[in-house]
């Protein structure tokens, strides 16, 4: 808690010197994003971002969303995007059925099926991410945002490091395709549960078996991916 009250205080002191910019943040993509039964889109990370920076944000995002759904965002978000300077958002989670194919490793430990398949989504996450470029200004900065590491440590659950080891590469391969498209990518959202994981003593995010919001953040964990996701977008201006 100290940590992310000196964490606030900083920025609060510096964002001053930027209000006089007219700064905007619109999210899209898929239920990490939007928040759905984390809490609804006023806690999602984009709005608790833009609200610790004062910068006004949207959010589009929709529960469910495969990266052949963003072209349709793209065209509901395209007046925001017009003036927007900040675009944020994850995409690629449901392609790969996160919460199943970890299930899969639990259960069968079938890690080298479930690595196939979230390697293979790297074609189409750099075509995705050259639509979204083709939708905004040239000067608009393009954030794809990790999915957070939120299995448990201690070995709570079987084959716990081969799901670690799935979330691993999902982000390298997500890293490798905004690489190639050339946008901004926020690694280090990808360990900010570290303390905070499923199972743990104080979780940020909803269990993998949970009946509703399973693997997906909890208004803990959206209100901290929100603070690391302000700080970034403050520090790369």
């Amino acid at each position: 808690m100290l940590a992310s009250f000196f964490v606030l205080l900083s920025l609060s002191l510096i964002i001053g010197s930027y209000e006089q910019n007219v700064n905007s943040i619109v999210a899209i993509g898929d239920s990490f994003t939007g928040a759905g039964s984390g809490g609804g889109v006023t806690k999602s990370y984009p709005i608790v971002a833009g609200n610790i920076l004062r910068w006004p944000a949207v959010n589009y995002a929709k529960g469910g969303a495969v990266m052949k759904d963003i072209p349709g965002q793209l065209v509901k978000a395209a007046s925001a995007l017009a003036s927007a300077t900040h675009v944020v958002f994850t995409i690629g989670g449901n392609d790969l059925g996160v919460a199943n194919s970890l299930l899969q490793v639990i259960l069968a430990n079938n890690i080298t099926g479930v690595t196939q398949k979230a390697k293979s989504l790297k074609p189409q996450l750099v075509s995705t991410y050259n639509r979204i470029k083709a939708a905004v200004r040239p000067q608009t900065k393009i954030y794809a945002v990790a999915y957070v590491d939120f299995i448990s440590v201690g070995n709570k659950i079987p084959n716990e490091a081969s799901c670690h080891k799935i979330m691993d590469i999902l982000t390298d391969t997500i890293k490798e395709a905004t690489q190639e498209a050339g946008i901004a990518f926020i690694e280090s959202v990808k360990t900010c549960f570290v303390g905070h994981e499923m199972f743990s003593s104080e979780p940020f995010v909803d269990s993998l078996f949970a009946s509703t919001n399973a693997a997906h953040p909890n208004s803990k964990g959206y209100a901290k991916i929100g603070e690391l996701v302000a700080a970034h977008l403050l520090l790369d201006q």
